[in-house]
């Protein structure tokens, strides 16, 4: 599941809302497979809690990134922030 989540990531670099999409998937997959291998260990949900508050934290600032940039080259296509492009 882990390997097909980041062929999906790595067919989807054209926009980068995709590539953060596809970085929340590989995220919760981590997160339900840690869930999984270690369901009987004590105190194990508030690690659980935390990791996902951590991995919302991180996605909103990836997302409020991604809107400033946006706003400034006007497109999320990837190809539009290489800096040796034409103008």
């Amino acid at each position: 599941m882990y390997v097909l989540s980041v062929c999906c990531l790595l067919l989807q670099l054209h926009s980068l809302l995709s590539i953060l999409l596809g970085l929340e998937v590989i995220s919760l997959i981590m997160c339900f497979n840690f869930t999984c291998s270690f369901v009987h260990a004590q105190g194990f949900g508030s690690f659980v809690l935390v990791f996902l508050c951590f991995e919302v934290s991180i996605m909103s600032v990836l997302l409020s990134m991604m809107v400033a940039l946006v706003k400034t080259s006007g497109s999320d296509y990837v190809g539009m922030l290489s800096p040796s492009r034409a103008f």
